[in-house]
């Protein structure tokens, strides 16, 4: 688990994708970059591997909030990474590409993220175990009514599209029934459209949402009216042929 550095500039890096599989989950590919400038205009990532020559962790930024003050014409995306110790728990700094390129990276993350000192940086790997990745959102966009486009507040065990219907507030029973049923409710809860995002996951993977494990649903389950439709491959026909 985890990304060492190299990997991790892959996967911030504009144009780059390295899916190699079709079964694969999210391999560094592009889903990463437009999600999250979908979501917010900042992002944060901390990232702590095992692989290579020893244990390191990583951080790097994406900001469209350095990018558009700073007037970047080149998507620029600092980097630090860092030599971890697993047994005394300290990280020294990766100076890769010289100190000077890794002081104005510091720089610049300490600046345009959340957290002001290095020492705060390094906190957050304190919850990631002895390897693993999190991504922290920042600075999330808002509607043109200067109200979040994420609402957080109506379930606690949520993450809502904002201006959601409630069932709970609607006297018709019909409607009622209709916006509580699954194929409503995943245009607007992240908790239900992670419910059906996967057909199968293995035993070692899960959603968590807001402390709460998501319970995989099969949307198969749903289905009213199933029809069984016949497929032979054309590449069989010619072998008939």
């Amino acid at each position: 688990g985890g990304m060492d550095p190299d990997s991790m500039r892959r996967c911030m890096s504009f144009g780059f994708s390295d899916k190699q599989s079709g079964s694969s989950i999210g391999q560094y590919g592009n889903g990463f970059k437009t999600s999250t400038m979908r979501l917010g205009a900042d992002a944060i990532v901390f990232s702590r591997c095992m692989k290579g020559s020893g244990p390191t962790q990583s951080v790097g930024l994406l900001s469209y909030t350095f990018l558009a003050e700073t007037g970047q014409k080149d998507v620029v995306v600092p980097m630090v990474d860092y030599k971890y110790d697993l047994l005394t728990g300290d990280a020294i700094q990766y100076e890769r590409h010289g100190a000077d390129q890794f002081c104005s990276n510091l720089s610049v993350l300490l600046k345009w993220s959340p957290f002001a000192t290095e020492e705060d940086l390094m906190g957050n790997f304190s919850d990631i175990g002895p390897h693993g990745t999190k991504i922290i959102v920042f600075n999330l966009w808002s509607n043109d009514d200067g109200v979040l486009e994420l609402d957080f507040d109506t379930k606690e065990e949520d993450i809502m599209i904002s201006g959601a219907p409630n069932p709970a507030e609607t006297t018709n029973a019909v409607k009622r029934t209709n916006e509580n049923h699954l194929s409503n409710q995943l245009r607007y809860s992240l908790r239900v459209y992670a419910s059906v995002l996967y057909l199968q996951l293995p035993g070692y993977f899960k959603i968590i949402l807001r402390g709460q494990e998501v319970q995989r649903h099969s949307i198969a389950t749903d289905l009213i009216y199933r029809q069984a439709v016949s497929y032979t491959p054309l590449e069989f026909l010619r072998k008939k042929e």
